[in-house]
């Protein structure tokens, strides 16, 4: 099961020195979301200087879909698997993501927490058979800063999740910058899947590491019959370095990127867009390097409406 709750979002009032000939605010400014997707997680595992290992685990990931809900300040957000569209459906492997986001017009700040509670192993590059490592446990925290230019014309929300309307066609470009803590916690290791020694003393030390990486990027939104119809691509391209937690190992690069799509209707009162990502990340540890790559395609449809008469509990 997909697990997500988004928590606590504060829309704090500022002044608003935005140009509304390119970007216009919705009367209604609650929203609720239904969403389905799906998205995949695979880690390999490569020496240095040689060719890629055929080493690779990846998350037992599934089909998805989900509810969301945002009134004021508060918005939740609940996913669940979608049983039978998992990668082996004869294990039971859980994936626990939890995030926050606080937007601004010209920043965004993600705090995000992902655990995967198992991983599988490939058998063979061609066969859709795994080997369920149900003990070995990957942990990945940390928090995603964006500085967002241009932000008199462009909006990076319309683009991102339809919450505002981009009258006219602009971009700017995107500074992220994110701190990260990462672990491999192996519970009873056994060399009887892995055959690579590298990759076994690798896994069986209880790998844990945190990272600092720095870049830039850029996000175009292209309004079409005034905002109402939106496509909104974006990249970003970022290098860092990580420390490893528990020995003494120099510091070592870190390089990740990033490109995202989302496409679609932007309505006074509905709307539902497609969301396409994928996220490539290459970890350099002393003995071998971990390569990461994310992918996903999901579907938003929306309902704006407009906030009670009376607040609920004397808070909202």
């Amino acid at each position: 099961m997909f697990f997500c709750l988004t928590g606590v979002v504060l829309d704090i009032a500022a002044q608003d020195l935005r140009d509304s000939s390119f970007i216009r605010k919705y009367e209604r400014s609650n929203v609720a979301e239904w969403n389905m997707g799906n998205y995949s997680a695979k880690f390999d595992f490569r020496g240095f200087g040689k060719r890629p290992s055929s080493f690779m685990l990846a998350a037992n990931t599934n089909a998805y879909t989900g509810l969301y809900l945002n009134y004021k300040w508060v918005a939740v957000q609940y996913s669940w698997g979608i049983p039978g569209t998992e990668l082996d459906r004869n294990v039971h492997l859980k994936h626990t993501s939890f995030s926050f986001r606080y937007n601004r017009p010209d920043m965004s700040f993600i705090p995000y927490y992902n655990y995967y509670n198992g991983l599988l192993l490939q058998r063979g590059k061609e066969r859709r058979e795994y080997d369920a490592f149900r003990d070995m446990r990957y942990y990945d925290a940390g928090l995603k800063f964006m500085y967002f230019t241009n932000t008199s014309k462009y909006s990076y929300k319309a683009g991102s999740s339809f919450a505002e309307r981009q009258l006219r066609s602009a971009g700017g470009l995107i500074f992220a910058a994110t701190p990260q803590w990462q672990r491999i916690n192996w519970v009873n290791p056994s060399n009887a899947l892995i055959k690579d020694s590298l990759t076994y003393k690798l896994l069986s030390s209880d790998p844990q590491w945190i990272s600092m990486t720095l870049g830039a990027g850029y996000n175009y939104n292209f309004s079409i019959r005034n905002g109402r119809w939106i496509i909104s691509p974006a990249v970003t391209a970022m290098a860092g370095a990580l420390k490893e937690v528990n020995n003494d190992n120099p510091l070592k690069p870190v390089f990740e990127l990033q490109a995202w799509m989302n496409a679609g209707y932007s309505g006074r009162i509905f709307y539902g867009y497609l969301n396409a990502y994928i996220q490539y990340e290459q970890t350099n540890l002393i003995v071998k390097k971990l390569n990461a790559l994310g992918n996903g395609l999901s579907v938003t449809v929306g309902y704006r409406f407009h906030s009670l008469p009376k607040k609920i509990l004397g808070i909202l």
